[in-house]
């Protein structure tokens, strides 16, 4: 018993190290993506939604735990290093609910066996989530996404705020497809890079 717990402590905190590098690296790369998104402004979104695909990824490859510290460690980094603190909001949204819906899947996966069921749940599951955080925003603080301008037709026009509503619901899908588009081409690397040893 002795020496198999020897031979597992070595092959474990190899895995471990290997781990917190690859964090480590992660979240440099993150922090550069979400300053880039302040420097290039017409880009921010784009910046930002792919410092976050970064978290889930790494939920899928180690665990809701490593997720939950790159999330941590990313938003620090962010707030300390972008002079843009509206960035910093986009991104712990955007992170936040890729967090979370790697999360609940994890969850799904040991409650719903069969993965057609499984990934319908999750579908709603994320619709839900995102338009119960993302429209009382729209209602009730319009100014963290809209400039002057648009707030004014946005209080004297009835029909602006349900397009604002649906364009957020399209670019979410969007976001969504896009995440889960990346998300497959990871894991089809991974696999092929694990079949080859």
């Amino acid at each position: 018993m002795h020496v198999n717990g020897d031979q597992r402590g070595p092959g474990r905190t190899a895995e471990r190290t290997r781990m917190i590098a690859t964090l480590s690296v992660l979240a440099a790369i993150s922090t550069i993506l979400l300053v880039l998104g302040t420097l290039i402004s017409i880009n921010t979104i784009f910046f930002t939604a792919l410092a976050a695909f970064i978290v889930g990824i790494v939920v899928v490859r180690y665990g809701f735990g490593a997720g939950v510290m790159l999330f941590i460690g990313c938003s620090l980094l962010d707030f300390l290093l972008n002079p843009d603190k509206f960035h910093v909001l986009l991104y712990l949204a955007m992170a936040g609910f890729t967090l979370l819906a790697e999360g609940s899947y994890k969850l799904l996966e040991k409650s719903v066996p069969d993965p057609k069921k499984r990934n319908l749940i999750h579908l709603i599951c994320r619709f839900l989530v995102f338009t119960a955080g993302y429209v009382p925003i729209i209602v009730f603080l319009p100014r963290l996404f809209l400039e002057r301008t648009a707030i004014e037709h946005f209080y004297t026009t009835d029909w602006y705020m349900w397009v604002i509503i649906a364009v957020g619901i399209i670019g979410f899908i969007v976001y969504d497809l896009a995440y889960l588009f990346v998300k497959k081409t990871y894991m089809g690397l991974f696999n092929q890079m694990l079949g080859r040893r």
